[in-house]
C-alpha cells in the first residue's frame, strides 16, 4: 500500500464494529476479524469491538473516532448503527443511515428501481405475514396475490441477508408457498415473493466511484444459499465472461442502481443474467462480507487490489465524507 493512501489514517483511532445481533452474526465476526487483522498489519491503531446488543453502541459512541462497519444484516445494514454514529458526528465506512434503511428492505429497493425503469424481477410484497394464524389470511390471500408471477417464484424475508429464510418454490415441487412463507417469517414479517429468474448470478462490487470487475457465481447446487456462500468449497467464483458491451451495460446500471438509493462508499450489487441475456437487478449489499470466501475481495484481486489495499481504500472513502 502506498504511503499516501495511509496518510489520512495514520493519526486515527480506528474501531471495527462486528458481531451484532442479526442472523449474520457469525459471518460478521469473520469479516470483522479479517478487517481488524489487516488494519493491524498496516501498523495503524485499531480496536475490534464485538457488539452483542443494540444498546451497547450508545455507551461507547463518544469514545469512537473512525469506524469501520463490519456488521451484516439488522443493526449493521439497516441504518441503525449509522444513525447513532451520524447523531454523534462520527465518521464511518459505507452508506448513510437513510440509504442503508432503504437498501436493506428488498421491497422498497425494488419499488425505487421500478420507478426508474431499472430491470428487476416481478414481485409481490406481503406485509404483516406473521401476525395471524398460519391457517388464515396471509397464505390464502398470498396465493391470489402472486398469480401474476411466473410459475416458479422465490420467497424471501424483506429485510435479511446471506440467503437466510429464502426458498425457491417450483410448481408441483416438494415445497409449498405456505412452507416457504413459514421459513421466511422466522426472519421478518414483511415478505417478498419474487418471480424466479433462471440464469447466471453476477455480483458487481463498487468502491468509491469505481466499479470493480463483475464476478460470476457458479454454485454446484442451483441456488447460492448460505451453505454455498460460507461452508462449501465447490462454489466457483469466476470473472464473468460478459462481452465488452454487456460489461459496460452491467457496470453502468449497477452503479445507477446503487447510487439512486443514495448509497456510497462501497458495496455490492447482485443481479442475474437471464436465459435471454437480459440483466435483472436482485439486491444491494451495503456491508458485503470480507471473509476469505467473500466476493468483493475476489473481485478486487482480479483488479490487482490486495486485501490490505482494499481495506485502506474502503477506509479512505469514509474520510472523504463531508
Amino acid at each position: 500500500v502506498q504511503d499516501q493512501n495511509l496518510s489520512n489514517l495514520i493519526d486515527r483511532e480506528i474501531s471495527v464494529l462486528m458481531g451484532g445481533w442479526s442472523a449474520e452474526r457469525e459471518i460478521s465476526l469473520k469479516t470483522g476479524k479479517a478487517v481488524t487483522d489487516s488494519i493491524k498489519s498496516l501498523g495503524l491503531s485499531v480496536t475490534g469491538i464485538d457488539l452483542t446488543s443494540p444498546d451497547e453502541i450508545k455507551g461507547i459512541v463518544n469514545s469512537l473516532d473512525l469506524v469501520f462497519i463490519a456488521l451484516h444484516g439488522r443493526g449493521g445494514e439497516d441504518g441503525y448503527i449509522q444513525r447513532i454514529l451520524e447523531e454523534n458526528n462520527i465518521q464511518f465506512t459505507g452508506s448513510d443511515s437513510k440509504s442503508c434503511e432503504i437498501s436493506m428492505n428488498k421491497s422498497e429497493t425494488k419499488k425505487i428501481w421500478r420507478e426508474l425503469s431499472l430491470p428487476t424481477p416481478d414481485f409481490v410484497e406481503i406485509k404483516n405475514a406473521g401476525t395471524s394464524d398460519l391457517e388464515t389470511s396471509p397464505f390464502l390471500s398470498a396465493e391470489d396475490d402472486i398469480s401474476p408471477l411466473k410459475e416458479s417464484f422465490v420467497v424471501k424475508p424483506a429485510r435479511e441477508g446471506s440467503s437466510f429464510g429464502i426458498t425457491i418454490v417450483h410448481p408441483g415441487g416438494d415445497t409449498s408457498l405456505e412452507d416457504a412463507m413459514k421459513e421466511a417469517i422466522k426472519y421478518d414479517d414483511t415478505l417478498l415473493v419474487e418471480a424466479f429468474v433462471e440464469g447466471e448470478e453476477i455480483t458487481v462490487p463498487i468502491l468509491g466511484e469505481e466499479i470493480l470487475t463483475p464476478v460470476s457465481i457458479k454454485p454446484k447446487n442451483s441456488f447460492y444459499d448460505f451453505e454455498a456462500k460460507y461452508i462449501r468449497n465447490d462454489t466457483e467464483y469466476l470473472k464473468s465472461d460478459l462481452n465488452a458491451v454487456e460489461l459496460d451495460t452491467v457496470k453502468e446500471f449497477s452503479f445507477h442502481a446503487f447510487s439512486c438509493l443514495g448509497c456510497k462508499g462501497w458495496g455490492r450489487v447482485d443481479l442475474i443474467k437471464d436465459r435471454e441475456n437480459n440483466f435483472q437487478l436482485i439486491e444491494i449489499n451495503t456491508v458485503p462480507g470480507l471473509t476469505e470466501k467473500s466476493l468483493v475481495p475476489k473481485s478486487a484481486a482480479i483488479e490487482g487490489i490486495d486485501f490490505n489495499n482494499l481495506i485502506v481504500r474502503i477506509l479512505n472513502t469514509s474520510c472523504l465524507k463531508q
